[in-house]
């Protein structure tokens, strides 16, 4: 009898045991972003990177998404990593001012068409150390850019420069802001997931966007006129907080590796791409929208006055000590020879 009570104490013990370290095998990792839980970078992007990080780590990582900027709004995604609020987020490196002055290259108008030329471009540029120095202070997964952005409008077709004076627009970024103002727009800032009840309400008449974020915030219920003319694109990174990659064993680590870098970048971006086709296409079959395409003589009248962001952007930053001759040059020659 006491040797059966011993054996189910020692029993006991290990059971507890085993349930303990199983309980801590799994290293929770915190992923944040701003956009609702059920559009399309949070639902086919991250919870799908989250699984396949989850899944490759055989129970060693548990990354979880939190979305709808529950940890945090659009422009504290930075902040919120730093601090150790979230582990990981997804973020527009556009909305931290000042902070990735290089990855912006692709932001410079009618330079991209694809998510996946921005992303080579992007990826490329990190892997061989132009972008070293702002990117110092955090673990980068990834970059990916959009597909170029449009025109989406609510009230008003834009088919030339002078189509957009006296327009309010939404400003995504720094430079978007530029290209609009030059243009003869107002900029209104507005978060991206409020772009919808600026629109509504009046506060802005349109957006440059690519279609997956036309989709992703429903904009297509609010917008009429959509224009292509590849006017501008957005960097986003995938982040991690340092100290919390360097706490992870080597084997984990690895797994963040694997699914880092270009493998981020070339599938985010091939899922992006096919994404924003099939939105262009169901929005050119709704009721009352009109799709139009900037080209020939209108075109140039566009670049003609947008010419010199392109030196602009060179000049600072000359004036903050960077070479981005080297990096505007390096991304050209990435992205033309996937876009042409």
């Amino acid at each position: 009898m006491f040797k059966k009570t011993v054996k189910l104490l020692m029993l006991g013990v290990f059971s507890l045991a085993f349930a303990g370290s199983a309980s801590a095998e799994a290293i929770k990792i915190k992923l944040a972003t701003f956009e609702p839980g059920g559009a399309f970078i949070a639902s086919k992007i991250l919870s799908a990177w989250a699984d396949k990080v989850n899944a490759e780590s055989n129970g060693g990582l548990e990354v979880k998404v939190y979305a709808g900027g529950v940890l945090g709004g659009p422009p504290k995604q930075y902040d919120i990593v730093k601090g150790g609020i979230a582990d990981m987020s997804w973020t527009v490196l556009g909305y931290i001012g000042g902070q990735f002055p290089l990855s912006s290259v692709v932001e410079l108008p009618f330079l991209t068409r694809t998510s996946k030329a921005g992303s080579k471009a992007l990826n490329t540029l990190y892997e061989e150390g132009y972008l070293d120095k702002e990117m110092d202070g955090i673990k980068l997964v990834g970059l990916h850019s959009n597909p170029a952005y449009q025109f989406h409008m609510k009230d008003k077709n834009v088919l030339e420069p002078s189509d957009l004076e006296g327009m309010k627009m939404r400003v995504p970024s720094k430079i978007a802001g530029t290209i609009l103002a030059k243009l003869g727009a107002t900029g209104v800032s507005v978060p991206a997931p409020g772009t919808y009840e600026a629109l509504q309400k009046g506060v802005v008449d349109g957006t440059p966007f690519p279609y997956t974020a036309v989709g992703s915030f429903k904009l297509y219920e609010v917008t009429k006129y959509h224009t292509e003319v590849n006017i501008t694109n957005a960097t986003f990174g995938l982040i991690m907080n340092e100290d919390k990659y360097n706490s992870l064993p080597d084997n984990l680590k690895e797994v963040i590796d694997n699914n880092s870098g270009h493998a981020f970048g070339d599938w985010a971006a091939s899922l992006i791409d096919a994404q924003n086709a099939k939105l262009k296409a169901e929005i050119a079959g709704l009721d009352g929208h009109v799709m139009s395409e900037v080209s020939g003589a209108s075109l140039d009248r566009f670049k003609s006055i947008l010419a010199p962001i392109e030196a602009d952007w060179l000049d600072e930053m000359k004036g903050k000590g960077l070479d981005g001759d080297a990096v505007l040059k390096r991304a050209r020659e990435i992205i033309t020879s996937i876009d042409g």
